[in-house]
């Protein structure tokens, strides 16, 4: 079983560094698990965005929201725009070639409005006692409503033209692999067996037998496994996360079905895991 793996030739780089260049905002490249590959015309995160992560700490949450907005682009198989934590625009969409997930463009960290959620503006005043992040904020690339619409519409059409016209490169990789760093990129995402067949364009019963012999467990198993040793990892290091939020950030709605999950797979409740940590 092969897929293919997202590598884009120069001319879609032209494409997206004057894309970038006519507009001042960011486009970034990801692979099909979310790693990032590059963005367009090297543009650096706008100065707010790196500001939130760099001054208040919000790399994880941002780099959290948006990998589950790719998950809801997979899913939906289409753009997906949200707004983020610090009230920036921000789009994902997932790109196709003959009917195989071969990675997303990022589009994003735009203003529609000169308020700033109060949130950000509390936590900065508390901690430094000043007002500059709204100046950093209004310093951000803005656009009216009615023009983002216009603006993400090109940007959909500017990668149907770069797919239709064959401009990016494919290789051939382990689909295997690719369904596994899928898995282990994204814990919080619930994928499931037919999903994930859809995803490589196989059938339901070729990916069970080939995924239980490429990894020597069931596919069910294994999802549950690298969901329980990231919720591990973050029982051990993140004190300040409660048993509910971390079932959440690995995909259980439901803080009590978590548990009980946790308990069959590893032997104890995880605030019973928490509790033997020094």
């Amino acid at each position: 079983m092969n897929q293919v793996d997202f590598i884009f030739q120069s001319d879609v780089r032209r494409i997206f560094d004057h894309f970038t260049g006519a507009f001042d905002i960011r486009i970034v490249f990801f692979s099909y698990d979310g790693t990032e590959l590059t963005s367009g015309d090297d543009l650096p995160r706008c100065r707010y965005c790196r500001t939130l992560r760099e001054k208040l700490g919000y790399e994880l949450t941002c780099k959290r929201l948006d990998r589950k907005q790719m998950v809801h682009a997979f899913q939906f198989k289409r753009l997906i725009t949200y707004t983020c934590h610090g009230g920036m625009i921000e789009a994902t969409l997932p790109v196709y070639t003959v009917d195989k997930l071969i990675g997303y463009i990022m589009i994003g960290q735009f203003r529609t409005s000169n308020r700033m959620p109060n949130k950000i503006r509390r936590q900065w005043n508390a901690r430094f006692g000043n007002d500059e992040i709204y100046k950093i904020f209004l310093d951000a690339p803005f656009f009216p409503k009615h023009k983002v619409k216009n603006i993400l519409g090109l940007f959909a059409v500017l990668v149907d033209f770069i797919v239709s016209h064959h401009l990016i490169r494919i290789k051939s990789v382990d689909s295997i692999q690719t369904i596994v760093g899928y898995i282990d990129a994204h814990p919080e995402a619930n994928l499931t067996l037919t999903s994930a067949a859809e995803m490589l364009n196989c059938s339901v019963s070729s990916l069970t037998h080939a995924f239980k012999k490429a990894t020597g467990r069931s596919f069910k198993n294994y999802v549950i496994d690298r969901k329980l040793l990231t919720a591990q990892d973050l029982l051990s290091s993140s004190n300040d996360l409660t048993i509910s939020q971390i079932a959440t950030r690995v995909g259980y709605d439901d803080p009590f079905l978590f548990s009980r999950i946790y308990k069959k797979h590893r032997g104890h409740a995880p605030s019973r895991y928490r509790s033997t940590l020094p």
